[in-house]
């Protein structure tokens, strides 16, 4: 499941776009990589989501879903 510290590969309903994040601060940033913290909407969301989960959160212009496609520790 998504803890932090690891990376996240989750598409957006309705985008094909596979977005990757790594779960945790600033400071363990990593090349290429976009940061979410696990306090953030998405990242409280994502956080003991499972491969092939959907999880909603609440963005500025609505909710949003992510579909979980790949866990990477």
């Amino acid at each position: 499941s998504v803890q932090p510290g690891c990376v996240v590969s989750v598409r957006y309903e309705g985008d094909d776009d596979i977005e990757r994040y790594l779960v945790g601060s600033i400071e363990e940033r990593r090349e290429g990589l976009d940061v979410v913290s696990p306090g953030s909407p998405l990242g409280s969301a994502l956080i003991g989501s499972k491969i092939g989960d959907n999880v909603s959160y609440s963005s500025p212009g609505g909710l949003l879903t992510v579909h979980v496609v790949s866990i990477d520790v």
